[in-house]
């Protein structure tokens, strides 16, 4: 078996070590070494990558016949071997991991929740917990966390005997019996964990908590640790001041601003809305009709002022009115008329235009992908 070096200390980028097997399986090529210090998948983390004898490892993979380190090539039994960790991707991991133990205990020393879920991806961590925390009920873990950064506390990983084993109390998905490791951070939390871990809290730097949502009868939650949060935080810093700068204020008065501008253009779009239905009035008032079956083409109208315009037609003129406004793809319509005569004719405009849309009580809507010149042919052409 495999010697696993992380176990007892997490901080090793380099080791010696024999290989014992090499050998291919449905992933790949692979080698089997008496001492590792690359962490093999497993509870929600990723692996670690990095080489060996300057060979890239993709991927390491935990099997009943040892630790198997995937790579490009066969290496030779009995051959001593030089690995090297990933120390970027290592540290950003054990930074994630570590943060995520103190939030999962904090939870559950003050609220009771389990973590049933965790998962440690390239670009996101969560954590799942069995019940629903409030925005302020993870405000306030969130400051706890970061206390145990400030007060420096120690990260524990050992292998208790049995005897204290069934003394000790500590947080488990699983009902383990046997060489169960234990990470320990004193008045913080207890949990059977295989991971490498930081030696203190300092070496996690920042914990942030960025988003929640209720999922499944719990709470997922959305965190960065470390690197990771000093890299959100610089992102979301640039896009604060771009938006500062473009409004001309105060980057701590930037929610204000953007309020503000919100209501302007609020303002502005009742005043357009209110010019728009002056204008579909005026256009109405001077309409003439010269057939029963009409329709209009007018530029940048939405579907409620379509169908007012439409509406207003039918019910000054009667007959059949239909009012057309360019979109991205086709034309967006209204048509109105009685309701009998428009469910024949809208029939047959089904049959002969590429059209999307339905409606009743004597109005349809949707969208016509033909051109305008199809459109008008078929209305030129149509009869009540």
């Amino acid at each position: 078996m495999t010697e696993k070096l992380y176990d007892f200390d997490s901080h090793i980028k380099e080791f010696s070590a024999v290989v014992l097997k090499s050998g291919e399986d449905e992933k790949g090529k692979y080698v089997i070494l008496d001492k590792t210090a690359f962490f093999p998948e497993g509870g929600g983390q990723g692996s670690d990558k990095g080489t060996i004898n300057g060979m890239p490892v993709l991927d390491v993979q935990e099997t009943n016949g040892g630790i198997r380190h995937y790579t490009e090539v066969l290496f030779n039994d009995g051959e001593q071997v030089q690995g090297e960790i990933d120390w970027e991707r290592r540290f950003r991991h054990m930074q994630n991991h570590s943060g995520e133990h103190i939030i999962s205990g904090i939870a559950h020393s003050l609220y009771g929740l389990e973590n049933v879920g965790f998962h440690l991806g390239q670009t996101e961590v969560t954590l799942d917990f069995n019940g629903f925390l409030t925005r302020e009920q993870l405000l306030k873990i969130e400051a706890l966390a970061n206390e145990a950064i400030y007060k420096n506390v120690p990260f524990i990983a050992e292998y208790p005997e049995k005897d204290r084993l069934k003394c000790m109390e500590y947080r488990s998905k699983l009902d383990l019996q046997d060489n169960v490791r234990i990470v320990t951070i004193p008045d913080y939390d207890a949990c059977a964990c295989c991971a490498p871990h930081v030696k203190t809290a300092a070496e996690i730097g920042i914990i942030k908590i960025l988003d929640f949502y209720k999922m499944r009868g719990g709470i997922r939650v959305y965190i960065k640790c470390g690197k990771d949060a000093l890299a959100d935080y610089n992102e979301k810093y640039s896009n604060v001041y771009r938006i500062s700068e473009l409004l001309c204020a105060k980057q701590s008065e930037s929610f204000d601003a953007v309020e503000r501008l919100q209501r302007e253009a609020s303002a502005l779009k009742h005043k357009i809305s209110e010019l728009k239905k002056a204008f579909i009035g005026a256009k109405i008032s001077a309409f003439k009709p010269e057939s029963e079956i009409t329709a209009l083409f007018e530029e940048e109208l939405d579907i409620k002022e379509l169908q007012l315009y439409a509406d207003g037609l039918y019910k000054s003129f009667g007959g059949i009115r239909a009012v057309f406004s360019a979109q991205t793809n086709g034309y967006g319509f209204a048509i109105c008329s009685k309701e009998d005569t428009l469910a024949s004719f809208f029939g047959k405009m089904k049959q002969s235009l590429n059209i999307r849309g339905g409606g009743r009580n004597g109005m349809v809507q949707g969208t016509v992908l033909n051109t305008k010149e199809e459109i008008t042919e078929f209305f030129n052409r149509s009869e009540l």
